[in-house]
């Protein structure tokens, strides 16, 4: 246990080192109107919080600055939620009314706008659409040459792809194809309606209007593949780059391979409330000096996702939070319209 003066230190601590990512001494401390306490006093608490492995001394400075342990403490005992950052609320506000119609791009408007409110990295992943019921599957012509199919769900979901009409083949031939395809897996699921495409009874189906057949099954295949896959939106990524813990070329290169692999989405995971995870959770090398913060938004049983920052461990958690939480419960009501 530490004292509630030990308390009040290392948040003072922390939220100084937040700043300007340099140590913090006892004489610095004084100067802070909410510590009046002397400088013995202060200097024999950090002792204590160094020893019970809060603080960490470095080899440069005879100041202290937080270990690991001590953010951790910080974010669960100790740090209050940033009042100024509802002036932000308004901005947030706007993205969503402005966007009651279209989810895909409230989304990536807000992630948009938290990384940038935040100048760290900011991400979302959404539920696979897999589950969904096929509601309606259009065709719209661009030209003579080129096409778009939709493919619509009972949740609202849309998915498209570009298709090439080949030479000879006229339009009123290929619409007819679709609405085969539309009566064929109309009121399936996703996951259903990508097996029904593969079999020898689909390409019956429409093997009587052309040739063209094999290709236009890959690209349904290709668009149901698009609903399988988490949705996944990023925004800010080289903001982390401008922080201190990021001026090894390595980290940044292995950073970057990550974010190629994707393996973000597993650092968010899906938790219940407010997830904080730092570097000895996340276990990857570009990571030990950084912290995940995300928050789950629900729409349904069967249709949730994870806004999450990724930023410095040495981050504005009184700042962040907040702003997280906020844009996830805005996303959960957007869903419900």
């Amino acid at each position: 246990m530490i004292s509630s003066r030990q308390k009040l230190i290392l948040k003072a601590i922390i939220e100084a080192y937040v700043k300007d990512a340099q140590p913090v001494g006892s004489k610095a401390l004084t100067s802070m109107p909410y510590l009046k306490f002397s400088s013995a006093t202060l200097r024999y608490d950090m002792a204590q919080l160094e020893e019970l492995g809060y603080l960490e001394k470095t080899h440069t400075s005879s100041g202290r600055v937080p270990s690991e342990q001590g953010y951790r403490y910080y974010v669960e005992h100790l740090v209050t939620r940033d009042a100024d950052v509802v002036d932000a609320f308004p901005l947030i506000d706007q993205i969503f009314l402005k966007n009651k119609l279209a989810r895909e791009q409230a989304v990536e408007e807000a992630i948009h706008l938290l990384s940038e409110l935040t100048n760290y990295t900011a991400m979302a992943v959404g539920s696979s659409s897999k589950e969904n019921m096929i509601k309606k599957i259009d065709f719209v012509p661009l030209s003579e040459s080129d096409a778009v199919i939709l493919i619509v769900t009972d949740k609202g979901h849309v998915q498209h792809q570009n298709i090439r009409v080949p030479e000879g083949t006229a339009i009123n031939e290929l619409k007819e194809i679709i609405k085969t395809l539309d009566d064929l897996l109309k009121n399936r699921d996703i996951s259903e309606a990508s097996q029904i495409l593969q079999t020898s009874f689909a390409k019956k189906e429409i093997a009587s209007f052309m040739e063209y057949q094999s290709q236009l099954m890959h690209s349904f295949i290709t668009a149901f593949s698009k609903f399988a896959a988490d949705n996944f939106y990023l925004s800010g990524v080289t903001n982390v780059f401008d922080q201190p813990e990021f001026n090894d070329v390595r980290h940044v290169k292995h950073f970057v391979d990550m974010l190629d692999r994707r393996e973000l989405i597993k650092l968010i995971g899906d938790h219940d409330g407010l997830s904080i995870r730092f570097g000895s959770d996340l276990q990857l090398i570009p990571m030990e000096n950084c912290t995940v913060i995300s928050v789950p938004y629900r729409i349904s049983d069967t249709e949730h996702g994870t806004i999450a920052v990724l930023g410095p461990t040495r981050m504005e958690y009184n700042k962040v939070i907040p702003l997280v939480e906020y844009i996830a419960s805005n996303l959960g009501k957007l869903y419900k319209k």
